[in-house]
């Protein structure tokens, strides 16, 4: 909040979050939620071998605060567009594969 309080978010909230990672993925940017909490210890029992790593990850992200949304774009690289049409005129099917949210990867892709 503008005034330093926090709340917790409704689910208008989210849909609100989610849009604009939409808006910025639709235009080819990555976008990074940035979100903090504090711990005074560990939020799991660091002496316990048996939890996992993803059990240890889902109680380090629980109760955070979103500080906001960061969005960056990958600069094109030389050549790929020529590269692209080359193969496809040779009788290449070219795929991209992309571990990108869908909306960048479609942005990026046209």
């Amino acid at each position: 909040m503008e005034d330093g309080s926090t709340k917790q978010m409704t689910e208008q909230d989210k849909q609100e979050v989610l849009n604009i990672v939409d808006k910025y993925s639709s235009r080819a940017l990555r976008v990074l939620a940035i979100a903090v909490r504090t711990f005074e210890g560990m939020p799991f029992d660091a002496s316990n071998e048996d939890l996992t790593t993803d059990q240890k990850f889902e109680a380090c992200r629980s109760n955070l605060t979103l500080m906001g949304l960061v969005a960056s774009i990958d600069p094109d690289r030389d050549g790929v567009p020529q590269s692209v049409l080359a193969a496809r005129g040779a009788g290449i099917r070219v795929v991209m594969i992309t571990g990108d949210y869908l909306k960048t990867a479609i942005a990026i892709a046209h």
